[in-house]
């Protein structure tokens, strides 16, 4: 006689689990299991109380309270700086456009801008109080030039200068050409830049440091910033007592327009992180985003306000989910808040040149987009340029510490304000599920030994609060 054999399978092991507890971007600490609550690609959502939520937002420059009129037709690249002026008896704001073929300025209060003949482009720019009246000293491929009320006034032909600040009434610069000298102009007088004991004269480095980029005055000292380290310069009125110091080597590259006074120390980027300097120490700041910069990091812009360090620059790294375009400079913004040390990013933008006006570290960020016809500033509207963004999470490879396990996930339990999709992506493929918020669960079937997660959406407004997933451990 024989008898049927009857086998029993094995009853998987079921788990509910949190995809992610949202809490920030961090490239070392990444976790091949769940909850992923730090990941190393997040794009255009910020983190608030374990959520992924609204983003800043990029609109166009309303300055003093009025809209700025469109930039003129056909200017091409231009640069960005901030100065102030007398009018109508008042000290008022304005901005200045320097192109090709000139400078274009608007005052407060102005409804169109104002023209100034000129060849070449200006690059760096600083303000300065001569006497009584404020100026903008600019310099680019011809020269080094004031804009002084209405008029564009020489000051020294044929110099161009790469970086400058004004120091107890002295101007210095950082000049082409020379990148192992620092030049100074007169006390009191930028205008006189002839060498003598008793006028502006040029200080001399070894080089040790590499090429001098970037100059900061800063807590009473100048601060020269070198493509490996930095000098602190004691340097008041009377130049025969100046005196020179090396206070810090580094051993990655220096991106000297990263350089940015933010409150009490300096931040910079280097090829290693993000540093912060009080004078004396420099301590690294953050190392969660050097993957990031190592893989592309050009272009760079930065200012301070509000206690966030900002960054804006391009990266050309590809990647599939088609929120930003390869050829767009400055593509990327990254904004450190240096009080809790989180970073939020924005790509698939245009946002460069960008500069703080207003109250020191309180004020408007402010900057050049090719996506606008005038100036833009950062709000906290969540749209760019009065548009949605897409908005991209996504999470490591997972495979829950049990590479040789298959898995299916099940089903997820959500909760969010406004309609998002989950993807998963397993097996080379990618399958998608709309997640509404008129529901809680939604039954999901897929099968795999690891995955990648991520989360998708364009809403006006976003509050998505941690999915649980459901999940079946075979045997």
């Amino acid at each position: 006689m024989y008898y049927d054999k009857n086998y029993a399978l094995a009853k998987p092991e079921r788990r509910r689990v949190v995809l992610s507890n949202f809490k920030g971007y961090d490239e070392t600490k990444l976790s091949r299991n769940l909850p992923c609550d730090y990941v190393d690609c997040v794009y255009n959502y910020k983190f608030k109380n374990s959520r992924l939520t609204t983003p800043y937002g990029i609109s166009a420059l309303e300055f003093d309270g009025e809209i700025i009129p469109s930039i003129p037709d056909g200017l091409g690249d231009c640069k960005l700086f901030i100065t102030n002026t007398q009018k109508d008896g008042k000290l008022k704001s304005r901005l200045a456009l320097s192109h090709q073929n000139g400078l274009e300025y608007l005052t407060a209060g102005d409804r169109e801008w104002t023209h100034i003949d000129c060849e070449g482009i200006f690059d760096v720019g600083v303000n300065y109080l001569y006497g009584d009246v404020d100026i903008l000293l600019l310099s680019g491929e011809r020269g080094l030039k004031a804009l002084s009320g209405e008029q564009l006034v020489e000051i020294k032909d044929g110099v161009k200068v790469l970086d400058m600040c004004a120091h107890y009434e002295r101007i210095y610069a950082v000049v082409e050409g020379v990148r192992n000298s620092l030049w100074f102009s007169d006390d009191f007088d930028p205008f006189n830049w002839n060498v003598s004991l008793d006028e502006g004269g040029y200080i001399d480095f070894d080089g040790s440091l590499g090429d001098v980029n970037a100059i900061k005055s800063f807590d009473n000292y100048l601060y020269v910033f070198c493509e490996f380290g930095i000098y602190r310069l004691t340097a008041y009125a009377d130049q025969t007592q100046f005196t020179m110091k090396k206070v810090y080597t580094s051993s990655g590259r220096i991106f000297a327009n990263s350089v940015t006074q933010c409150g009490e120390r300096v931040a910079f980027a280097s090829e290693d992180g993000i540093y912060l300097f009080d004078g004396y120490d420099v301590s690294r700041y953050s190392v969660k985003t050097n993957d990031l910069l190592q893989g592309g990091f050009k272009d760079v812009s930065a200012c301070y306000a509000h206690h966030k360090y900002i960054l804006s620059f391009t990266n050309e790294v590809d990647c599939d989910y088609g929120i930003f375009s390869q050829k767009q400079n400055n593509n990327v913004v990254m904004l450190f808040d240096l009080t809790d040390k989180s970073v939020d990013f924005m790509r698939g933008i245009s946002l460069f040149d960008i500069k703080t006006v207003g109250a020191y570290g309180e004020g408007k960020i402010i900057g050049l987009s090719k996506d606008c016809s005038s100036p833009v500033q950062l709000d906290e509207s969540g749209l760019y340029l009065g548009a949605p963004y897409q908005k991209y999470w996504q999470s490591p490879e997972i495979d829950f510490d049990r590479p040789a396990t298959l898995k299916v996930v099940r089903g997820v339990e959500y909760g969010a304000d406004g309609q998002y999709v989950l993807g998963i992506i397993a097996n080379g493929e990618r399958k998608e599920f709309v997640l509404s918020p008129l529901e809680n669960r939604r039954s999901i079937y897929v099968k795999s030994d690891k995955f990648v997660f991520y989360i998708r959406s364009d809403n006006v407004e976003e509050s998505i609060r941690p999915p649980i997933l459901e999940i079946d451990f075979l045997k």
